[in-house]
């Protein structure tokens, strides 16, 4: 099974605003930044998305080649659950 990248981008996000969804990733998979789950299976990555960002999309999530904009973490949890056991 190939590994899924979770990217968070970082373009416009607030602090506080990468730290939930960082908290969120590491409640649900146990990975910070750079990591992936001891399964294999995930790798998070903080990335810087392009121009093709805009101020109101944020914070934008992607999930291998999906986007996911104005992602709370309480959605992002909803987002991880495939990968939760």
């Amino acid at each position: 099974m190939p590994v899924t990248r979770l990217e968070i981008c970082t373009e416009y996000l607030a602090p506080e605003d990468r730290e939930n969804l960082l908290d969120a990733v590491w409640t649900a998979l146990r990975i910070s930044p750079g990591m992936v789950t001891a399964d294999g299976n995930v790798e998070l990555v903080l990335a810087q998305c392009g121009a093709g960002v805009r101020p109101e999309d944020v914070p934008l999530v992607r999930v291998g080649e999906v986007e996911y904009r104005q992602v709370t973490p309480e959605r992002l949890l909803t987002l991880m659950k495939r990968w939760v056991r």
